[in-house]
Order: structure tokens, then C-alpha cells, then sequence
């Protein structure tokens, strides 16, 4: 993921230097709005990368909790298993 969002970020400055540069040459534009539209591609890059980690944490927790879950439903399962008689005998012991 985290290289996926590196080579966007890179590939988004040569881009906007290529088109930047042909702009130019073209007397469409001057450098100094190439240097604006790269510093706020920078500037983008910041709640992008917040935005991925949130999603990213958002998944594991589920993956947990289903983990979790399955667990307690498994352990459940297995208690009403057994007779009631050995229920209550095994929650005096314990």
C-alpha cells in the first residue's frame, strides 16, 4: 500500500512537471505555477496517508473482533454442550 501511494505521489510531480514544463515552453503559463500546483500536491499527500491509516486500523479491528466473536460463540457452543448437571458441577469446582 504504502508503495502504491509513493509511486501515485511521484508520478503526480513528474506529471506535473512534464505538463508544467510543456506549458512553459508554450508561454501558457510561468514556473511559478508549477511550483504552486506541486507544493499542494505535497500538501494532499497528508490527509491521504491519514485517511489510508484509518481504514487500515478500521479493518484490523474488525478482523479482531470477528476473531474475538468466533471465539466466544465457539466457547459457548461447547458450554451448552454438556449435560446440565455437569455444568453446574464444574462451575462449583471452578
Amino acid at each position: 500500500m504504502n508503495f502504491l501511494m509513493n509511486f501515485c505521489n511521484h508520478l503526480q510531480v513528474v506529471g506535473a512537471l512534464l505538463i508544467g514544463g510543456w506549458m512553459v515552453h508554450t508561454d501558457q503559463l510561468e514556473v511559478g505555477g508549477i511550483v504552486a500546483f506541486i507544493s499542494s500536491i505535497a500538501r494532499l499527500n497528508d490527509p491521504w496517508g491519514d485517511l489510508v491509516n484509518y481504514f487500515r486500523d478500521l479493518s484490523l479491528t474488525q478482523v479482531k473482533y470477528r476473531l474475538v466473536a468466533d471465539r466466544v460463540s465457539q466457547l459457548s457452543e461447547r458450554w451448552l454442550s454438556f449435560p446440565t448437571d455437569q455444568r453446574t458441577a464444574s462451575r462449583v469446582r471452578a
